[in-house]
């Protein structure tokens, strides 16, 4: 029977240096080959600010994880127990895992098990942005526009009229979408949405633009940023996976090229509107150090219509708040460093065998 040894305290409690910050990048998963790979996708580009040591902790599909000072330089397989007790001094985790329990149960086992601050949304917060169902209630409570929307599930009755978008209630990079726009297209929509999860959300297409809204908090302060826009056409009125990642021969995923206007142009009414959302729905869902948001722009009435939020940042050039971030004017090299700073510093609190986070 394998046991858990004690977590060594001192080990792993930060001796923040503000001359060196030594980073943990969480990347990998268990959960499939696609998301091991997508993972390793995004963490080979992470910036690389500097003053910042760089550690790197890698889960395979396989569960076993390996540690590193770079992807090209892992040492061998070790057990998840192992990987805890070789740890070197750590002031902060960025995750790169894009699976549901990267997003969640991984973030809270560093943060609140481990006691190492994590870059970016808390794992409750993780949990609540990946059920896209759950975040239209929340933020349509607050005030922000949604779509209509029905929740499905398997046997159900559907009362959405097309046109509508089918996407699975808790899956990410567009996996299952599908826009319906005739009764011919509802069954196999379905089917494609069911592979991915056994909840669907049917939601009312809104036609119209496309933007990305992003936000970061600096300075004590709400900053939303230049909005992003895809540049859609006729025949492909939305974004699927398709437009998102490719697969190279060797079996790696590779993103594709988008068309994009950053800043996208927007009316002062517009951008005003579109802040205000943000705002509202950054609070309400709990994030903290940034965050980020799909909106379609009617294209008659030209109101924005919240789809989803995102709580994840690679803090790699491609971006989408990377690019957001470079069209206000900013560096990306020092927005990262700020960022993982300042979660760093958020003190620590022993409450049992767990860890509340203040700001300090």
């Amino acid at each position: 029977m394998t046991t858990f040894s004690p977590i060594n305290s001192k080990k792993i409690e930060s001796q923040f240096d503000s001359n060196k910050l030594s980073v943990l990048h969480l990347v990998g998963s268990a959960v499939s080959d696609f998301y091991y790979k997508l993972s390793v996708l995004y963490a080979q580009e992470v910036v690389q600010p500097a003053g910042v040591k760089n550690n790197y902790a890698v889960m395979s599909p396989d569960g076993l994880w390996q540690l590193g000072s770079s992807l090209d330089n892992l040492g061998n397989k070790i057990s998840l127990q192992e990987m805890i007790n070789q740890l070197p001094q750590i002031d902060v985790v960025v995750p790169h895992m894009f699976c549901v329990p990267g997003m969640t149960s991984y973030r809270a086992f560093f943060e609140d098990i481990l006691g190492i601050p994590v870059v970016g949304a808390k794992s409750d917060c993780n949990a609540l942005a990946t059920n896209k169902s759950h975040t239209r209630n929340i933020v349509s409570a607050a005030g922000v526009r949604v779509a209509k929307a029905q929740q499905l599930k398997r046997g159900e009755t559907l009362t959405m009229q097309p046109p509508f978008v089918v996407k699975p209630n808790s899956e990410d990079n567009s996996m299952g979408v599908t826009l319906v726009t005739k009764e011919a297209e509802i069954a196999p929509a379905l089917e494609a949405g069911f592979k991915y999860d056994k909840i669907l959300l049917i939601e009312e297409y809104i036609p119209g633009r496309e933007l990305r809204v992003g936000a970061i908090e600096k300075d004590g302060e709400l900053c939303v940023l230049p909005a992003i826009e895809y540049l859609l056409t006729e025949n492909n009125p939305i974004r699927t996976k398709d437009d998102k990642l490719g697969t190279q021969d060797d079996g790696m995923l590779t993103r594709q090229p988008v068309d994009i206007a950053c800043p996208a142009k927007v009316s002062p009414e517009l951008a005003q509107k579109l802040a205000d959302a943000v705002k509202k729905a950054h609070n309400t869902l709990g994030y903290r150090d940034y965050s980020l948001y799909d909106f379609r722009i009617h294209a008659e009435t030209q109101e924005p219509y919240m789809l989803e939020s995102c709580s994840f940042w690679s803090f790699i050039e491609a971006s989408v708040l990377s690019r957001m971030v470079t069209a206000d004017g900013q560096k990306l090299e020092d927005v990262a460093l700020k960022l993982w700073t300042n979660a760093a510093k958020r003190t620590r609190v022993a409450c049992g065998s767990l860890f509340k986070y203040v700001d300090s």
